[in-house]
C-alpha cells in the first residue's frame, strides 16, 4: 500500500504468554487504513491467504542472512546471552540454530498461523494525536481507550496532552 517503508512484526518471547508485535510509522492519514490493513493481513495469513511458498523462503532466508548480526555488539552478544539462560538453552543453541531453523516447513508456520493467530490480537496499541485520529479509530469498530504517555486510562478526553 505504500504507507512506510518501515513496517515489521515479530514475537517478542517470553517463558510464559507472549506478544506478537506489528506496526511501524505511518503517516497520521492513513492511520485507520494502516491498522484496517494490518488486521486484514493478520486474519489472511490464518484463513483465506496463507504464507505462500515464496514468502516462506525470502523469510527463511532473511533468517539465515540476519543471523550473525545478532551477535556482532556487546550489547547484542549480551541480549543473546540473557535469552539461553532466561530459556535454560543448551550452551550449543546457537551453534545448532541454523539447523533447527532448516527444520522448519512451510506447514508448520501455516499450523502455527492458525493456531496461534486466529481471532487477531487481542489489543493495538495506536501512538499519535487522538485529535487527528480518534475519530477514525472508532470507525474500525474496535473499543478505543485513551492512555496518557505513562499508560495510564483517562477518563477525560480533555485530559490528553498533546
Amino acid at each position: 500500500k505504500g504507507y512506510t517503508y518501515g513496517y515489521m512484526s515479530g514475537i517478542d518471547w517470553l517463558k510464559g504468554p507472549s506478544s506478537y508485535l506489528a506496526g511501524g510509522a505511518v503517516q497520521t492519514n492513513v492511520t485507520k487504513e494502516s491498522v484496517i490493513e494490518t488486521l486484514r493481513e493478520i486474519q489472511d495469513i490464518c484463513g483465506k491467504r496463507p504464507v505462500t511458498s515464496e514468502e516462506f523462503e525470502n523469510a527463511r532466508q532473511g533468517v539465515f542472512r540476519g543471523f550473525a548480526s545478532a551477535f556482532e555488539t556487546q550489547s547484542s552478544l549480551l541480549h543473546q546471552l540473557a535469552r539461553m539462560v532466561a530459556f535454560d538453552l543448551p550452551d550449543t543453541y546457537f551453534q545448532e540454530y541454523i539447523g533447527y531453523m532448516k527444520k522448519v516447513t512451510l506447514e508448520d508456520v501455516r499450523r502455527v498461523a492458525k493456531e496461534h493467530l486466529r481471532g487477531g490480537p487481542n489489543m493495538l496499541l495506536i501512538v499519535g494525536d487522538k485529535s487527528e485520529v480518534g475519530r477514525s479509530l472508532f470507525e474500525v469498530g474496535l473499543g478505543v481507550t485513551t492512555v496518557d504517555f505513562e499508560g495510564r486510562i483517562l477518563e477525560n478526553p480533555s485530559q490528553v496532552r498533546t
